[in-house]
């Protein structure tokens, strides 16, 4: 991609949020003590996804997707997705932020499993900060989710977290029978429970979530991501197709999508964040790129570094 990609038609409105989003899960690793306040779903969403080694400037510098900035969007047939995940597939993806790269993240559907009688995948993602910015900002994050392989519902997320001197240790249990969340965080003993909109997928299962729903140039897709006592409605819609070249991977045909949260029917309207995927039957985020409206935070891409 060209250095610095401001494709005008893709945006994403970010705000305040308690913990971090997802889609992308994406937890990045750049300075998460800020996304915390102002990130809240990201594709993807997120899932969530994105940071560990160093990589190369060279290498993010070589990323040229086929649509220019301006450029019309071009109509491309869309491979519809797989019917369900694949066990062992596994997403590393490099973190840079203002070109310099500060992390590694990961996205794994670890196996399937039974959790609460219902069948489910077991998918895990991990977030850590590299050498040089563990010393002035340290981040180790794990999360493990259990979305439901019939309904797509979660059914399970725990979240263990170390940014900074922020440490968390977070279950959340979903009981969509008595339609509650029940919340426990063992840093700090608190304990709660929150009531569950009709049907909804925690942060990061809502990455894989996307992965599963087809999706149309003339339909976008709509779905609640749940934070705790937060229910947000998000509306993904296509913006622009074409080809995208990730050194080391693979040329990919793809197309970009718009994510855009809301909260009680309002958008929200905090920084701006697109998202290219594989298309194809794998619907693969190639690249994430975020530009969030806080000073000296300025823009953080995430890069696909490797599939197994």
């Amino acid at each position: 991609m060209v250095s610095e990609i401001e494709p005008s038609n893709i945006k994403m409105t970010i705000k305040n949020s308690k913990f971090w989003i997802l889609i992308c899960n994406l937890d990045f690793c750049i300075l998460l003590f800020a996304f915390k306040k102002y990130l809240h779903f990201l594709v993807l969403l997120a899932a969530t996804l994105t940071m560990s080694g160093c990589g190369t400037l060279a290498r993010y510098r070589e990323i040229k997707p086929v649509i220019a900035e301006g450029e019309e969007v071009e109509i491309m047939e869309l491979e519809k997705p797989r019917p369900a995940l694949r066990a062992g597939e596994k997403l590393t993806y490099e973190v840079y932020w203002l070109k310099i790269p500060v992390g590694i993240a990961t996205a794994e559907v670890k196996d399937i499993v039974e959790i609460n009688g219902r069948q489910a995948y077991h998918l895990v993602g991990t977030a850590r900060s590299n050498r040089w910015l563990n010393l002035v900002f340290k981040v180790d994050d794990y999360v493990e989710s259990y979305l439901d392989k019939e309904t797509l519902l979660s059914l399970k997320y725990i979240a263990r977290r170390n940014e900074g001197r922020y440490h968390a240790d977070m279950t959340f249990d979903y009981d969509w029978q008595e339609r509650q969340l029940k919340f426990e965080n063992k840093v700090d003993g608190t304990k709660t429970t929150f009531p569950l909109p009709g049907d909804a997928v925690d942060e990061f299962s809502a990455f894989y979530y996307f992965r599963l729903k087809e999706i149309s140039q003339d339909k976008p897709l709509t779905f609640i991501v749940n934070q705790a006592e937060k229910n947000w409605q998000v509306k993904i819609g296509i913006t622009s197709m074409g080809k995208m070249n990730l050194p080391g991977v693979g040329v990919f045909d793809a197309f970009m999508v718009e994510p855009v949260p809301h909260l009680e029917e309002k958008p929200l309207e905090k920084g701006k964040a697109w998202v290219w995927l594989s298309n194809d039957e794998r619907r693969i985020p190639l690249m994430i790129k975020m530009r969030v409206d806080i000073p000296f935070l300025g823009t953080i891409v995430a890069v696909l570094q490797k599939i197994e």
